[in-house]
């Protein structure tokens, strides 16, 4: 069987993200493992950053002429409409690229792309018999809207059309019971063609021997000078994050002295300065609040094992990676009792109502 993996979801944004990892964790699994079965990687050539990075994942486990790259005419990211004759030659390019290929079925790793990037992500434009998979991971502004989403017609015609892709794949591959639910409520689709694959953190997510030194280049890097609860993931709205950094506020006053709130990975600069604001309205002081924008993947591990408490306040959430790799880092680990995340945590004694500041911080 000749299995074609589309790999945008480890090119674009996402890729700082636990979609990202997941995407290329994933796809590493499948070729490690795909034994008499050929695996093809399929990448988008507007996404030229990437490439390099996903070829060195993949060098000794596939062939070089196994990752192939499809290029189209650009730009293509949606919130810009006079993109959409472009975006929609490109759809049918990249299907008619990936049908000449060959393929016995093609995996999606993540279908909800190219809003704000020149990812192309169909399904059924042009090829309609093709055995399409598709990861699924929520389905979280169908259900539960966010203000940019309910304020933009662009972002709602992107968002159906992509529902309408998904209801032409052939199987979804839900990453939580959370969101084989979401697919079974929300789309209709029938029991047997939404399986619940659930979700797993790469296995260098581990604990790890850190010296003295160690410790504090990154507390040097990063600006924390103390103990430090770890906050990793999105800022859009569903994460919650005003209200973890309002809980963080009404801590005891000796907690606060010994303890920073962190915030690690990539994040737009205005969410920044709205927790920022949150932050000082709160009564936080300057320092006590430490954003460390991009981060290696090593970085974030060195962050997990030496966090104090790892918070994750989201309410809404299709499977809750950077819980489950903190965890698996040995790191305390608090969430929202939210969507998937009970499935993630397994202990009612590690969760909090995320509606509630005052049940955030008193779990914290």
């Amino acid at each position: 069987m000749r299995i074609i993996i589309d790999m945008q979801g480890a090119q674009t944004e996402s890729r700082f993200r636990g979609i990202g990892r997941y995407s290329l964790s994933l796809a590493l699994a499948i070729a490690r493992a795909a034994e008499k079965h050929e695996v093809v990687l399929a990448l988008n050539g507007l996404l030229p950053d990437s490439i390099a990075p996903i070829r060195q994942a993949f060098a000794g486990l596939l062939p070089r002429e196994n990752i192939r790259v499809w290029n189209s005419l650009g730009p293509t990211r949606e919130l810009d409409p006079t993109n959409a004759t472009r975006r929609e030659i490109a759809e049918r390019m990249r299907e008619a690229f990936i049908l000449s290929l060959k393929p016995d079925v093609v995996l999606v790793t993540s279908l909800f792309e190219g809003l704000g990037d020149d990812a192309v992500v169909s399904v059924g434009n042009f090829d309609t018999k093709t055995p399409t998979a598709v990861i699924l991971y929520d389905l979280i502004p169908l259900l539960n809207p966010d203000i940019h989403f309910r304020s933009s017609p662009i972002r709602q015609a992107y968002y159906a059309r992509k529902i309408e892709s998904l209801k032409r794949s052939k199987l979804l591959l839900a990453i939580s019971e959370s969101a084989c639910g979401e697919a079974l409520r929300g789309l209709s689709f029938a029991p047997g063609d939404v399986t619940n694959v659930s979700g797993a953190c790469d296995v260098s997510f581990k604990k790890i021997e850190q010296t003295a030194a160690d410790r504090q280049a990154i507390r040097a890097k990063f600006s924390i000078p103390q103990e430090f609860v770890l906050y990793t993931g999105g800022a859009d709205e569903r994460k919650n994050l005003a209200r973890l950094v309002t809980a963080y506020a009404q801590l005891p006053a000796n907690v606060r002295r010994t303890h920073r709130l962190v915030m690690a990975g990539r994040m737009p600069s205005t969410e920044v300065l709205a927790l920022r604001t949150r932050a000082t309205e709160a009564g936080l002081g300057s320092d006590e609040l430490v954003f460390t924008g991009y981060i290696s993947d090593d970085e974030l591990l060195a962050l997990y094992n030496m966090c104090r408490l790892f918070v994750f306040p989201s309410t809404h959430e299709g499977f809750g990676i950077p819980p489950l790799e903190a965890m698996s880092c040995g790191a305390a680990v608090i969430v929202a009792n939210s969507t998937s995340l009970p499935e993630v945590i397994g202990s009612s004694e590690a969760m909090f109502d995320p509606e509630s500041i005052d049940a955030i911080r008193d779990k914290m």
